[in-house]
Formats: structure tokens, sequence, C-alpha cells
């Protein structure tokens, strides 16, 4: 069942020049089965969507836009990752230390603790917090 929903997101981002917080707020939908969760919503600042798809042990978070990217969640698990810029591609990797997600009558929850890394070194320890209630 599709539901609309207001999505706001959260990352906070940890580096060696300190934290940085980026906060999102967009309306968007969420579309609810039996194998998982589907959010779609804009990405002004980004010219485009995202769609974050919620299953039991994976999170899969799609962005296209002005930067293209894909990233996906499993529990201490390191993945690739790479980001298409305008000025090109960059790759990186994604160690996940945690993730869940959590949906009632109201909206849900969607929280990953992860670390971004490029050519194996450490760049960031981000949370990535993601919420949506129902409209």
């Amino acid at each position: 069942m599709l539901k609309r929903c207001t999505i706001q997101t959260l990352l906070v981002s940890n580096t060696e020049n300190g934290e940085d917080l980026i906060r999102t707020e967009a309306k968007g939908g969420c579309l609810i089965e039996e194998t998982g969760i589907m959010l779609r919503y804009a990405e002004a600042e980004n010219h485009g969507t995202a769609s974050l798809l919620l299953t039991e042990g994976l999170a899969d978070l799609k962005r296209n836009g002005d930067t293209r990217s894909r990233m996906t969640f499993v529990d201490a698990k390191l993945l690739p990752c790479s980001y298409v810029t305008p000025k090109g591609t960059l790759d990186f990797s994604i160690y996940t230390h945690e993730q869940s997600f959590t949906v009632d009558a109201q909206g849900g929850c969607f929280k990953v603790r992860y670390t971004l890394l490029a050519a194996g070194k450490q760049v960031a320890d981000n949370v990535l917090t993601v919420e949506w209630t129902f409209e």
C-alpha cells in the first residue's frame, strides 16, 4: 500500500575537521509490502530524487540528480559505493556498523551508523537517520 508521507533526514558526519550536520525535509511516498518498505522523496539540493529500500538485514539508498550514488548497508559488511558527480566519479567503500528500522501506524524510522572509506582509508564516521510521518 502506497502512503504519502513527510520525510526528514539527518546526517551527522565526523571527520578530522570536526562534525557536520545536514538536515532535509521533503514530501514523499512510502510503499509497504511484505518483503520490505520503499521510501521515495525529492532531494531539492541535489535536483533529483532518492529512494530507500528497507528489508530485513539490508538497506539500499539510491540518489539520482546532480550527484548519483548507491549506498548499500549490511551490518558488519564492507561494500563498494561510487558517487557520480558533475566533476567525475569518486569510488568509496562503506562499512556498516549497525542499521535498523521500525514502522508503526504514524510512520517509521531508519538509522544507520557507518564508516566511509576512500582507498581503504577512513574519511568519515556517519550516522544517518531517516524518519517519516504518514499524512
